[in-house]
C-alpha cells in the first residue's frame, strides 16, 4: 500500500542527499495542471519509486497492487491476459496514461499490463472516479498515469534478478542509463528489460497456467530545455514479446491440444512541447503514437489422443490434409493484427487572479484489422477491420475561492465516430482544508464508453479448443456514467509520532451498461460466440479506507481496507444451455470476478541505512465466478497473500549495491479448483495470479 501524507523519501530524480518531503511533491494527474499533492483539489493516490524497488515489482501489472482498491486479475487460465480493476470496475473502464496521455489501444490493453518496465517508471498517479472531462472515452473508473523518470544526474542502473515459482525460474535483467548535459538542459536515457521463462503447471494435468515467456523492451527518453521557458520532450519504446500457453509446447500450435499463442510487436512514442509565455499564460502540444502488429494462435485439436503408444491413437487426426480431421480444424486458427494509434493533445493554461483556466483539444484515431489465417499464412477471413476516433474539446476552472477552499468545475465534449450525436462530460469537485490537518474533499464527474472494437475482443476465449469470439449487438449504445464521490484526509502534526487516515466513499450510477451474454453457437458455421448488448444499467456503491502510523523514523504502518458492491439493476442471462438439451439457465445481478471487499496491510522496517525489510499483506474476498463446462455459478474462497522482504544496501565510492531477497504469496494462496485437460474454460481463472515463489535480485546504480 502507498500513502502518500506520513514520510519523506530520496527522488530518483533528486541531487544525492536532497530529500523531497511527499506531500510537496507536484502531481498533474487530477486536474492536467501541476499541483502540490498537499493541495490539489481532487483526491491523488501515488506510488513512489521507493515502493516499488521495496517490492521489486517487474513491471506495472504488479506494481500497481500496492494501492488499495486496485485489483489486477487474471482473465485466462491459458495465455494469462490481465486487466486493472478501479472503482469496482473491469479495466475496460480506466485508462492507462504515460506522462499524461493515453498508453495502450485495444490490443495493448489485452497484454499490455506486463510489457512495462518498473524501468521506466518514477511514480504512479492514480485518480478514482470518472475522468471523461478530462481524457475523453474510457476513463469511467478513473486514469492510472506512469510518470517517467527524469534524472538531473548521470547516472543508472543494472539489475539482475530470479523469481522461481513451482521450481520454475523466471530470469530476468534490465538497466538504465541517463546522460545529462548543458546544466541540466539537455538529457538522455536509454532504458532495456528483458526477462524469460519456462511454462508452468500448477495443477499436473500437462497443461500451463503460466505461459512460457520471452519478453524484450528497449527504449529512449530525450529532453532538452533551450531556455527557461521552452521544454521539448520525446520517447519511444518497442516490446518484443513471445508467449505461450497450453500443452505440447515443442509442437506447432495446431498440434497441440490447447494452445494460445502470441508473437507481439509493440511500437510506441510521443513527443511533447511545453511553453511558458509569460507567469499568466503557458500551454502544452503533444503527439503519441502506437502501432502493435501481433501474430497468434487460439484453439488446438481438443480432447485428441496425441501419444503414440495408446491404443486409441488415431494418426489421421494430426493431418491437417485429411478432411474432417481435428487437425484440419486447428491449421486454421491462426490470426494476424494490425492496431495503430495515433492521439494528438493540447492543452492552454491562464492564470486570472484566483482562477486557472485550462482548455484544450484532443483527437484520437485508432485503427483494428483482425484476420483469421492458417499455419501457413493464407487468409481465411476479415474478422474486424475498422478505425475509431474520437475528437475532443474541454475547458476547466480551478478556483481558489478563498485560501481553505478550492472549486474545480469543468466540461467537455466529444465526438465519436462510432456516434450520431456529442456526448456532453461535465465535472465539479471541491476541496476544503477545515483545518491544517484536516481535508474535505467531494465531488462528480462522469464518463463514458463508446461502442467499438475492445481489448477483449482481441483476446480470443476458448472453450476446450473451440474459440469463442465477441460481437457487437446490433444498435449497441453508449454507456454513460455518474460518479459522486465524498471523503476526508486527516494527519497529525508533525511532530513526534505520526498518523494518517482517509476515507472515501463513492456511487457510480451507469446507464446502458455493456454486458456479455451467455455463450452461443453460431447457426450458420457453427462458431461459439457471446454477444455484447445494453443492459437497463447498473450501480457500483464503494468505500474505501487507509491508516498510516510513524512511530519513529525506522517503522511505518499503513493499512487499507476497500468495499464495492458492483450490481446491475436488473438480473443478466450469463448461461442457458437449454437450446443444447440442457435444464440450466443462470442469471444474476452481481458482477462477476468482482470481490466486495479487498485490503492491504503494509509494515516496513528501516533500523539503519543498510538494512530495509517488510512485511506486506493482500487480502482478496469472496466473488461469484462462472464455470462453463459445469454450468455453475461458484463462490470463491478469500485469499490472504503474505509477501516478505529483505534489502541490503552497501554504499561504496560513491556508488550504490542493493541485494534484495524474499518471497511472494508466502502460504501459497489460489485458486484450486483450476480447469484441466483440453476441455477446459480457460475463463475460469480468479484470484492471485502466482503462485508461492523466491525471488532474489542485484541491482547497482552509479
Amino acid at each position: 500500500m502507498a500513502t502518500p501524507v506520513l514520510r519523506a523519501q530520496t527522488s530518483p530524480a533528486s541531487p544525492p542527499g536532497e530529500v523531497v518531503q511527499l506531500d510537496r511533491l507536484v502531481v498533474t494527474t487530477a486536474t492536467r495542471t501541476e499541483r502540490l499533492l498537499s493541495d490539489v483539489p481532487v483526491r491523488t493516490e501515488v506510488v513512489l519509486r521507493e515502493d516499488m524497488n521495496l517490492r521489486v515489482p517487474l513491471n506495472f501489472s504488479q506494481a500497481v497492487e500496492l494501492l488499495n482498491g486496485v485489483r489486477v486479475e487474471s482473465n485466462c487460465q491459458n495465455c494469462n491476459t490481465s486487466e486493472v480493476q478501479l472503482l469496482g470496475l473491469g479495466g475496460a473502464y480506466n485508462q492507462i496514461l504515460f506522462d499524461g496521455t493515453p498508453l495502450l489501444s485495444s490490443l495493448g490493453g489485452v497484454y499490455g499490463l506486463e510489457q512495462i518496465p518498473t524501468a521506466f517508471v518514477d511514480r504512479l498517479e492514480v485518480v478514482k472516479g470518472g475522468g471523461s472531462a478530462l481524457y475523453g472515452p474510457g476513463a469511467v473508473a478513473g486514469v492510472i498515469n506512469l510518470v517517467p523518470i527524469e534524472p538531473r544526474t548521470n547516472g543508472g542502473f543494472l539489475q539482475v534478478g530470479v523469481d522461481v515459482q513451482k521450481n520454475e525460474p523466471v530470469l530476468f535483467a534490465g538497466g538504465r542509463a541517463n546522460l545529462v548535459l548543458a546544466d541540466g538542459k539537455l538529457g538522455f536515457s536509454l532504458v532495456g528489460h528483458s526477462s524469460v521463462n519456462d511454462g508452468i503447471d500448477y495443477n499436473d494435468d500437462g497443461y500451463t497456467e503460466i505461459t512460457e515467456k520471452e519478453l524484450g523492451v528497449g527504449g529512449f527518453q530525450l529532453w532538452f530545455a533551450p531556455t527557461n521557458r521552452t521544454k521539448f520532450r520525446a520517447n519511444y519504446q518497442f516490446t518484443w514479446e513471445n508467449r505461450r500457453g497450453g500443452n505440447r509446447l515443442n509442437q506447432p500450435e495446431f498440434l497441440a491440444n490447447i494452445a494460445e499463442s502470441l508473437q507481439t510487436k509493440y511500437h510506441r512514442g510521443g513527443v511533447v512541447w511545453d511553453q511558458v509565455v509569460n507567469p499568466d499564460f503557458d500551454f502544452r502540444l503533444g503527439y503519441s503514437f502506437a502501432y502493435i502488429e501481433r501474430k497468434s494462435f487460439y484453439g488446438g485439436l481438443g480432447d485428441v489422443i496425441t501419444d503414440p503408444s495408446d491404443p486409441a491413437y488415431d494418426p489421421d487426426q494430426l493431418d491437417p490434409n485429411v478432411p474432417g480431421s481435428a487437425a484440419e480444424s486447428s491449421y486454421g486458427q491462426y490470426g494476424y493484427t494490425e492496431n495503430p494509434l495515433h492521439y494528438w493533445d493540447s492543452q492552454f493554461n491562464y492564470r486570472l487572479g484566483a482562477h486557472v483556466l485550462a482548455f484544450g483539444a484532443q483527437y484520437k484515431r485508432e485503427s483494428v484489422l483482425d484476420q483469421n489465417r492458417d499455419f501457413a499464412g493464407a487468409l481465411r477471413r476479415t474478422t474486424a477491420d475498422d478505425t475509431f476516433s474520437n475528437t475532443g474539446v474541454y475547458v476547466q476552472d480551478e478556483w481558489a475561492v478563498s485560501p481553505a477552499l478550492d472549486l474545480v468545475l469543468g466540461g467537455r465534449i466529444d465526438k465519436s465516430s462510432t456516434l450520431e450525436n456529442p456526448i456532453l462530460s461535465p465535472r465539479i469537485a471541491a476541496a476544503w482544508s477545515a483545518t491544517e490537518t484536516l481535508k474535505l474533499q467531494a465531488g462528480v464527474t462522469t464518463g463514458f464508453r463508446a461502442p467499438e472494437v475492445f481489448s477483449e475482443d482481441l483476446h480470443v476465449d476458448t472453450l476446450g479448443a473451440e474459440q469463442v469470439r465477441i460481437r457487437n449487438a446490433a444498435g449497441l449504445s453508449e454507456e454513460q456514467a455518474v460518479t459522486t464521490m465524498i471523503g476526508l484526509e486527516w494527519r497529525s502534526a508533525a511532530a513526534g509520532a505520526r498518523w494518517a487516515f482517509d476515507a472515501t466513499a463513492s456511487l457510480t450510477d451507469i446507464k446502458d451498461t455493456f454486458v456479455l451474454g451467455e455463450i452461443q453457437t453460431d447457426p450458420v458455421d457453427g462458431s461459439l460466440f457471446q454477444e455484447r448488448g445494453n443492459s437497463s444499467g447498473s450501480r457500483i456503491a464503494g468505500f474505501e479506507s487507509n491508516v498510516a502510523f510513524e512511530p519513529n523514523r525506522a517503522l511505518r504502518f499503513t493499512a487499507g481496507l476497500a468495499y464495492y458492491q458492483s450490481r446491475y439493476d436488473q438480473a443478466e442471462m450469463i448461461f442457458d444451455d437449454t437450446s443444447d438439451d440442457g435444464t440450466t439457465v443462470i442469471a444474476t445481478r452481481d458482477y462477476l470476478k468482482t470481490p466486495k471487499w479487498s485490503g492491504v496491510v503494509q509494515s516496513v522496517w528501516t533500523p539503519n541505512e543498510a538494512f530495509e525489510a517488510f512485511v506486506g499483506l493482500k487480502y482478496t474476498g469472496r466473488m461469484n465466478a462462472l464455470n462453463n463446462n459445469t454450468g455453475t455459478l461458484n463462490r470463491t474462497p478469500d485469499f490472504w497473500v503474505v509477501d516478505l522482504g529483505l534489502t541490503r544496501h552497501f554504499r561504496f565510492s560513491g556508488r550504490h549495491l542493493d541485494f534484495s531477497v524474499g518471497v511472494k504469496n508466502l502460504f501459497d494462496e489460489r485458486q484450486r479448483d483450476l480447469e484441466v485437460g483440453a476441455s477446459r474454460d480457460s475463463d475460469y481463472v480468479y484470484g492471485p495470479r502466482f503462485a508461492r515463489s523466491f525471488y532474489g535480485t542485484l541491482k547497482y546504480e552509479f
